[in-house]
């Protein structure tokens, strides 16, 4: 176990926060709360799936959040799980993360339904300012726009769009799980539950507004950059074409001098060389001041 954290207020709510539970802990807690053998084998590692689970006597719920993994460049999937009962909240986390709870206490004369209500709170507000790195790389995006950096935008565009991918759906688990324990938390505490669970839910709806407006403008930007690109290499194919055939007569009257036949005219002169030297850039330049006139270059 690397910290269990408790924090109370006497005759009031207790918050018991576990970081890599131990079998020591996960036992303590089994004893504590008279756990159901199938939450305690989820209690042991991360799970692969969320849930709801509810209980005479306490609720069970596992709500993943994104957190951002600079070394990857891309926003990871973070698991805590809840134990709730009428007089405590427990908190299980399987890693150290910092920026969440810190500094997080219980409140004077708040019940299990408010602090519950405040820890995920304050997930959601950890996962709007984890937000924050993604509007600021499609900000810089917009900014390098028409700057002739089209391949080195498309390379940060890619990166931007897997790190919206992998956030998105995580959060996306959110809704469910929420929506769950609005429907299981009205039974366990009552018609109170639903002003607290169902601003959960709208705060939730928030990030996915916000991440959905910069999936948006990801999408326009990387589309502006594909039509510079793809002007830029029509440019450049259109230039080589002209070239070729800017480039084509002369070609082809040194072929014509190549052929080895009798009667080519002027092949015996001394200085037939600079003759057909002189032929080829008569017709190259005329060739490239005709293109040019009609704006084919």
């Amino acid at each position: 176990m690397e910290s269990m954290a408790t924090s109370t207020k006497p005759k009031g709510v207790q918050w018991i926060d576990i970081v890599k539970p131990t079998s020591k802990d996960i036992a303590k807690l089994k004893k504590d709360f008279d756990l159901h053998p199938v939450i305690v084998e989820e209690l042991r590692a991360p799970s692969p799936r969320t849930r709801v689970e509810a209980y005479p006597h306490y609720l069970y719920f596992i709500y993943y959040f994104p957190i951002y993994d600079a070394a990857e460049g891309t926003s990871a999937r973070t698991e805590v799980d809840f134990i709730v009962t009428k007089n405590a909240v427990v908190t299980v986390r399987y890693e150290k993360f910092d920026g969440v709870f810190d500094g997080f206490a219980v409140e004077p004369g708040e019940n299990s339904l408010q602090l519950m209500y405040r820890l995920v709170k304050q997930l959601i507000i950890f996962e709007e300012r984890q937000l924050r790195h993604i509007r600021e790389k499609a900000e810089a995006v917009g900014r390098e726009l028409f700057r002739n950096k089209e391949r080195d935008i498309l390379e940060k565009i890619n990166y931007l769009k897997r790190d919206v991918s992998e956030y998105r759906i995580v959060v996306r688990l959110q809704e469910p799980i929420l929506k769950s324990l609005l429907v299981r938390g009205e039974k366990f505490w009552s018609n109170d539950a639903e002003v607290y669970l169902t601003d959960l839910l709208g705060e939730q709806a928030k990030i996915v507004s916000q991440l959905e407006d910069c999936r948006d403008a990801i999408a326009d930007f990387e589309s502006t950059n594909t039509g510079l690109l793809n002007l830029k290499i029509n440019n450049v194919m259109k230039t080589l074409a002209s070239l070729s055939f800017v480039a084509f007569p002369a070609i082809l009257l040194a072929e014509i001098f190549t052929m080895n036949t009798n009667g080519t005219p002027i092949v015996n002169r001394p200085d037939a060389f600079w003759i057909v030297i002189g032929l080829m850039a008569i017709m190259v330049v005329t060739t490239y001041v005709y293109f040019k006139k009609k704006d084919w270059l």
